[in-house]
């Protein structure tokens, strides 16, 4: 909420209002948050006599007090904002409403907490009182030299232990009584302590001013009185957001929902609550000036071992590389909630609902959803994996580009796995992966080895090898597959290559890749097909050869 502290009420009266320092509050009112960073604009209702006035402004995530851009009425002249290292602020001078209304509720559980221990030190007291009658006369029946005398008189004897039998069941039923209502009276001790903290942490929920702050002095010239709004703007570097998906197919439609969410993340100690926010895509602390350009004389070295490459594994989007991080964050979607704004070279999302941002510091907003019709394709590569899986191809054709950032990936409801989403321009083809198909399985298999000389042979320059790939259909329906394979082949004139299949490939040279080929098989329920590759080599004697299947 925007909460606007009228300087009036501040004023003792207006003589002093010409020498006292003014201590206000700006509250967050709009913030443009970027990919990395935030311009945070606070704003404060002012209302002035003339003369000359000093503003103290507390400001928790202040970093650079000269980049604060500073705005007021007209007819007013601002000095330049100088900073303050510790503002003193007095307890709850500074709270909004709802501030106020939490900081009583503390107070009021306190002294409700205080009540509640007062009655347990009573309790106590009476505790204490009635074990010492207890011992009292358990003393005195106990005889001996403090104990009760015996009478002169034998027939005294019977009223002087009734008395004492009395006394004692009477105290000790009372003791017993007080010690049951003192475990009542800690149950309720312990709930008042229990109702402490969650008023503390509610309090602290809201993030309130504590005793000290840094901030800044605003020296304020008005030429006459006035009544204005008093705006401060600066960059703040504890804000940054990144969108995240959840990302549905439909088989049976052939359809991609794609939900969109907006994940706001605060690393500072200032309160957002209500905030008016905008979500950019431009990026200030990019560089702004190209790589510089310094001399390059060739040289030459001894040949050195090429490194081992990174192991690549399958992600849900294709093929990644090894240890890639893997997120995830869920999207709720309602009605229109942001409007988008091209603005020069970046994109601005105007969210139409004010944001509060919780104790987490952390927010996830829904944005809107997108859909496209997509063209299925059931995907083999049996050099590397055991099953097919499904491939959702399409065009972005929403108008905009699609951002990087988390995803979750759902088949038909079932929930695919997560990943990290690329970014996709507006009107670029797309390709997403949708998990394993089970009844789709794929063998791979070096004839070579065995088979023995009949499929393997190697000399000092000359290999012949056998490779043998298949796709089966386990389920009870008809299956097309498409089965992709990297196949080798030759660069140099003096590498001899010459490759052969049972079933030629249908596509050859897939998306400008030499050697990656496709073929295009229909299988029937329950049934398999098998592909055999044949490769001879030859290369010179003074050469060694560097491939393997």
């Amino acid at each position: 909420m925007r909460f606007a502290l009228s300087l009036s009420a501040l004023l003792l009266s207006s003589v002093t209002a010409l020498a006292d320092d003014l201590l206000i509050r700006a509250d967050i009112a709009e913030a443009l948050v970027f990919a990395e960073g935030a311009e945070v604009s606070r704003r404060v209702a002012v209302d002035l006599p003339a003369g000359q006035h000093r503003l103290l402004i507390p400001i928790r995530d202040l970093s650079d007090p000269d980049m604060i851009q500073l705005t007021g009425p007209e007819g007013v002249r601002l000095g330049v904002p100088q900073p303050l290292g510790a503002l003193t602020i007095p307890e709850g001078g500074l709270d909004t409403p709802e501030e106020a209304e939490a900081r009583a509720g503390v107070d009021a559980a306190e002294d409700a907490l205080t009540e509640a221990r007062d009655a347990l030190a009573r309790r106590d007291a009476g505790i204490q009182g009635l074990e010492t009658q207890l011992a009292w006369l358990t003393a005195l029946a106990r005889g001996g030299q403090d104990g009760a005398a015996m009478p002169d008189d034998p027939a005294q004897l019977g009223a002087l232990l009734a008395t004492l039998g009395t006394e004692t069941a009477r105290v000790g039923t009372e003791l017993q009584a007080a010690r049951e209502a003192r475990r009542a009276d800690e149950e309720i001790v312990e709930d008042r302590m229990r109702a402490l903290a969650e008023a503390q942490r509610a309090l602290a929920d809201l993030r309130p001013f504590g005793e000290t702050s840094p901030g800044i002095l605003v020296e304020i010239d008005a030429a006459e009185a006035i009544s204005g709004e008093l705006v401060l703007t600066y960059l703040s570097d504890d804000a940054l957001w990144s969108p995240s998906y959840t990302i549905s197919l439909n088989t049976e439609a052939e359809a991609l929902a794609v939900e969109r969410s907006i994940r706001f993340t605060y690393f500072g100690e200032a309160s957002w609550r209500n905030v008016a926010m905008r979500f950019s895509t431009a990026m200030p602390n990019r560089d702004r000036s190209p790589a510089g350009t310094y001399p390059d004389p060739a040289r030459i070295a001894p040949p050195v071992p090429a490194p081992l490459p990174q192991p690549a594994v399958r992600t849900q989007a294709g093929i990644g590389l090894a240890n890639a991080p893997i997120m995830m964050e869920p999207a709720i979607m309602e009605d229109e909630v942001a409007r988008l704004v091209v603005d020069g070279l970046s994109v601005v999302y105007d969210y139409t609902a004010p944001v509060t941002v919780g104790p987490t510091g952390q927010v996830t907003l829904p944005l809107d959803a997108l859909s496209f019709e997509v063209d299925l394709e059931n995907r083999a590569v049996p050099r590397y994996d055991a099953t097919a899986f499904l491939v959702a191809m399409g065009e972005n054709d929403s108008g905009e580009t699609i951002l990087p950032g988390p995803a979750r990936f759902f088949r038909d409801g079932d929930l695919m796995g997560s990943d990290q989403v690329p970014l996709i321009a507006a009107g670029a083809d797309m390709e997403i992966a949708f998990g394993p198909l089970d009844h789709l399985r794929l063998t791979w298999t070096d004839l070579s080895l065995d088979e023995g000389d009949r499929g393997f042979f190697v000399s000092e320059n000359e290999q012949v090898r056998r490779i043998a790939f298949a796709v089966e259909n386990t389920s009870g329906e008809a299956e097309t597959v498409r089965l992709l394979y990297a196949t080798p082949f030759a660069e140099q004139e003096d590498l001899e290559l010459d490759l052969t299949f049972t079933r030629a490939p249908d596509e050859q040279n897939i998306d400008d890749l030499r050697g990656v080929h496709a073929w295009n098989i229909a299988l029937a329920p329950g049934t398999e097909e098998r592909i055999e590759m044949r490769v001879d080599l030859a290369w010179p004697e003074d050469m060694v050869l560097d491939w393997r299947p």
